[in-house]
């Protein structure tokens, strides 16, 4: 189980992060962007500690704060970067929550290097990276459709430096100015996100960009 989560303000960001915690605390990850472009990325395992991130000024020097907690997905898994969140892949840097059932096929269907795909969540930005053809919001909408099982999303993208979020099946909620999301709830994210929406996290909030066909199934995660 993971959770993903974002915020405009840092104090914001780490609220969520205690929160999301709940939803494992074998890895953490995260993206910082400013408005440029300039990008900080950081994996580790265990828990995050923030205090490396104000005594270097990330909390200061960025506007937009995204994370990624992660419970094992076995009893005998060891941390590598390499299978941690977020993945980057190209032009599009992805962290996910849920579960994905195609994505060797997709992988094989593709071309996209099938044996180098070790958890389902690689195939995101690989399709990201194949569907582009100068659009963020069509390279989103077609990975989206081609995708089968449950997932909530952030998606960076270098072409625009722009930040995407979409959900489909797992839990995804947010604050009235939509400034925020969370996978857990909490006081600050309370309102559930809709299904099959591409969402840009403009400096006003999510917006929506665009739509994909959500094919959810009865659960949720």
């Amino acid at each position: 189980m993971c959770g993903i989560f974002g915020s405009k303000k840092f104090n914001q960001f780490e609220a969520l992060y205690d929160r999301n915690k709940e939803r494992g605390t074998f890895s953490h990850g995260m993206l910082f962007t400013k408005k440029e472009g300039s990008i900080f990325i950081r994996k580790g395992q265990g828990e995050h500690s923030s205090e490396k991130e104000r005594v270097w000024g990330h909390d200061s020097d960025y506007s937009t704060f995204l994370g990624h907690t992660q419970a094992p997905t076995s009893s005998s898994r060891t941390f590598k970067p390499r299978t941690s969140h977020p993945f980057e892949y190209g032009n599009f840097i992805v962290a996910h929550n849920g579960v994905l059932e195609n994505h060797i096929q997709l992988a094989e269907k593709y071309n996209l290097k099938p044996a180098r795909i070790k958890v389902d969540s690689q195939i995101i930005p690989r399709l990201l990276e194949y569907m582009y053809v100068g659009d963020d919001v069509f390279a989103i909408q077609e990975t989206c459709e081609a995708l089968s099982g449950i997932f909530a999303c952030w998606i960076y993208s270098k072409h625009t430096s722009q930040t995407y979020v979409v959900r489909n099946g797992c839990t995804l909620y947010t604050n009235k100015n939509k400034t925020t999301f969370s996978s857990v709830e909490t006081n600050i994210a309370t309102e559930e996100l809709p299904e099959g929406k591409i969402l840009c996290f403009t400096a006003e909030g999510l917006t929506e960009v665009g739509q994909f066909k959500s094919d959810c199934p009865f659960f949720i995660l």
